[in-house]
């Protein structure tokens, strides 16, 4: 079981919104300050990345996604004069592809849910100029589904680091890098007594007391340890087979940055 995509106001969204920005962060890192560029945001989702680029990234944004309420709620919530949210299908980027080409092409924690992953990758490729560059991200297998057995059922596919060089090579793309994310001590630390709260919460007499003190005292309890930006790091890695050595302990995101010839 899993969630598709978080989205503003809900749990999810207060639990996992600073482990998926760091990846926005890292890509208005990378695209630096270069000008304006024009950076298309693949599979934007509720469009808060698309937001975060285009306040930190002197870019012209073209976002998608194939969702039209995910599109409704970005318009609503992200909007500027530097973004267009659309829909069109990843696969073809059919709609994308009347402004092409871009300088960056950033899509993260979309291959892994894609019937045609190699589609996709190609379709980036054509849509960007020569030496532009595509940022895109996909859990690491050995972590997020060890022993190949897939934990999230809106996933088609998890990739090892060797897959993942693979399919971007297959379709051209040169000087591959490969990055990390990976939690952090206090990230860590965080965790440890998130779970411990989570124990305590599901003890049926705690949660009556709490019920009790809230109907007859006015209080509210939180009993969520939300994730920071401080809990993620996103590291370069020098080979594939560093990653691979560190098995279920690896970073639990792959991000991959690589350029079209």
């Amino acid at each position: 079981m899993g969630i598709e995509r978080i989205v503003p106001g809900t749990k999810e969204w207060e639990a996992f919104y600073a482990n998926h920005i760091c990846r926005y962060r890292f890509a208005a890192e990378q695209i630096g300050e270069r000008g304006k560029v024009t950076v298309l945001d693949a599979a934007c989702g509720v469009g808060y990345g698309s937001g975060f680029l285009a306040k930190n990234a002197l870019a012209e944004i073209k976002a998608i996604d194939r969702s039209s309420v995910a599109l409704e709620l970005a318009r609503n919530k992200f909007a500027a004069e530097n973004i267009r949210f659309f829909e069109d299908d990843c696969h073809t980027l059919q709609h994308a592809s009347a402004f092409a080409p871009y300088d960056f092409i950033v899509s993260f924690e979309t291959l892994e849910h894609l019937p045609q992953p190699s589609l996709f990758i190609r379709n980036c490729y054509s849509n960007l100029k020569s030496g532009g560059k595509l940022i895109i991200s996909t859990p690491n297998q050995p972590v997020s589904s060890p022993g190949g057995q897939l934990n999230w059922e809106f996933h088609e596919k998890e990739y090892t680091v060797y897959e993942l060089r693979e399919i971007l090579s297959a379709e051209g793309f040169l000087n591959i890098m490969i990055y990390g994310q990976e939690t952090t001590a206090i990230g860590k630390l965080r965790s440890e007594f998130r779970a411990a709260l989570n124990t305590i919460n599901s003890n049926p007499f705690i949660r009556l007391g709490r019920r009790l003190q809230s109907i007859f005292r006015g209080r509210k309890f939180s009993a969520t340890l939300p994730e920071q930006t401080e809990d993620f790091v996103i590291i370069p890695y020098t080979s594939d087979e560093e990653i691979t050595a560190k098995g279920e302990q690896g970073p639990f995101v792959l991000i991959a940055v690589c350029e079209k010839r």
